[in-house]
């Protein structure tokens, strides 16, 4: 059913994160541009209009993994969903989802920074974020909604996984997490993860629901 090739928009966006992330790989004593272009809490001086959408285009250059799954996902899964939709809206989305997720952590912050205060100043308010992250849980919770019964193969298990049971455990796992309920990944921010699906999953829901059903590609 799914064709890999990579589509329009997704290719676009597949450079422009790894072209990203090599640029500041390679320009000298980078650090204060990264951390003009991350995302810091809006509380913290340091924050910029422009960071919520300039973050979603950086990773993290101490751990290359943190772009290398992003860009599977979105090589892997992103041209179906953009193919059901147009790269327009592809577009749309993807951004959309990752703001999504930057207005959900903006809310949590803002009530901890009111009631809890003295826990995220000495936590949040100094950790700022980066990473495709929540864009690319809007795209696992698109392709969840539209091909539950599908089947993915998850290396380096060789065995197919329906769609709703993979996606399904990564989106329970991410909800545990960020609820307590299980152990936080260190510099993981889950809460984001699940802003971006909650966006994602609204958006994926009004458009099949209302009007995208004509843009799907059997």
């Amino acid at each position: 059913m799914f064709n890999f090739n990579l589509s329009p928009m997704v290719k676009n966006l597949l450079i422009l994160n790894v072209v990203i992330y090599l640029g500041f790989m390679f320009i000298p004593n980078a650090g204060p541009l990264f951390s003009t272009f991350a995302l810091w809490p809006f509380q913290n001086p340091n924050f910029r209009i422009w960071q919520p959408l300039t973050h979603m285009f950086m990773h993290s250059q101490y751990d290359y993994t943190h772009i290398l799954y992003n860009m599977l996902a979105l090589v892997f899964l992103g041209p179906a969903i953009e193919r059901w939709m147009d790269s327009n809206r592809f577009l749309f989305f993807y951004l959309a989802c990752g703001i999504g997720a930057f207005l959900t952590v903006a809310a949590v912050n803002y009530y901890n920074f009111t009631f809890d205060y003295a826990h995220f100043m000495a936590t949040d308010y100094n950790v700022p974020s980066v990473g495709a992250s929540g864009a690319i849980y809007g795209i696992l919770a698109a392709f969840l909604w539209l091909y539950p019964n599908e089947k993915l193969i998850l290396f380096p298990i060789p065995i197919p996984i329906k769609v709703k049971y993979l996606i399904g455990f990564y989106m329970i796992k991410e909800l545990l997490a960020t609820l307590g309920y299980i152990a936080s990944s260190a510099n993981v921010a889950h809460l984001a993860h699940i802003g971006g699906a909650i966006f994602g999953f609204i958006m994926i829901w009004y458009w099949k629901k209302n009007d995208m059903d004509k843009y799907r590609i059997y």
